[in-house]
């Protein structure tokens, strides 16, 4: 899942061990997650994260 809040720390996140940082192509944060679980724990554990299933622009 992308990030979408853009002023958002991607190391401090708070996240489940199976759940890898990464940017895509041009530059952009993304979140991948193994389950629906470890999203809605990503969710649940950052209170101002906001995540978008397809990215902007795309």
């Amino acid at each position: 899942r992308w990030i979408e809040n853009q002023d958002i720390d991607v190391k401090a996140l708070d996240l489940t061990s199976d759940t890898r940082r990464v940017q895509d192509l041009r530059g952009r944060p993304l979140l991948l997650f193994t389950s629906s679980w470890g999203i809605d724990w990503a969710l649940d554990h950052n209170k101002d994260l906001q995540l978008s299933e397809f990215g902007k622009g795309m």
